[in-house]
């Protein structure tokens, strides 16, 4: 899906949208439901009834501020801004952390059936471990036995 250029590209554009063209969504799924008979009748059936025009809420919108990571490559910690980022922080966080404690004793406990998935998640953790330059020791793989007590 992500390798889809257009596709992704046409998500984008529904998907982040500014707040006054999700209300003129909202309105216009709302016309819908009020307009189709199929609705006004489920609507009649479980004693529902939709206001057409969304609800208006006031609050306030705190500044998220920047999160602090590990050194970069130039050995400096690396800090970006939280709200600029927002649709690739998945990618920014994928470094090391400003302090981290060493993953030193850990274990997979995996059924007696399930070792094919115990290794494969064993495999996703290294992975992922390493992407983020965690420093940890293998972990302990458990089989767990019907019967077994700790």
């Amino acid at each position: 899906m992500r390798a889809n250029f257009n596709l992704m590209k046409d998500l984008a554009q529904i998907v982040h949208t500014n707040a006054e063209a999700k209300i003129k969504e909202i309105k216009n799924l709302m016309a819908h439901f009020k307009s189709n008979a199929k609705c006004v009748e489920k609507q009649k059936l479980w004693h529902l009834q939709f206001n057409e025009n969304p609800q208006e809420l006031r609050g306030f919108k705190y500044e998220a501020g920047n999160l602090m990571m590990g050194p970069g490559s130039s050995g400096a910690p690396v800090s970006f801004d939280i709200e600029k980022n927002a649709r690739e922080i998945d990618r920014k966080i994928q470094g090391k952390m400003f302090t981290q404690t060493e993953l030193k004793t850990w274990g997979i406990f995996y059924g007696d059936k399930d070792a094919q998935v115990g290794n494969q998640f064993k495999s996703t953790m290294e992975e992922c471990l390493k992407t983020c330059g965690y420093a940890n020791n293998p972990p302990n793989m458990v089989q767990v036995k019907p019967g077994m007590q700790a």
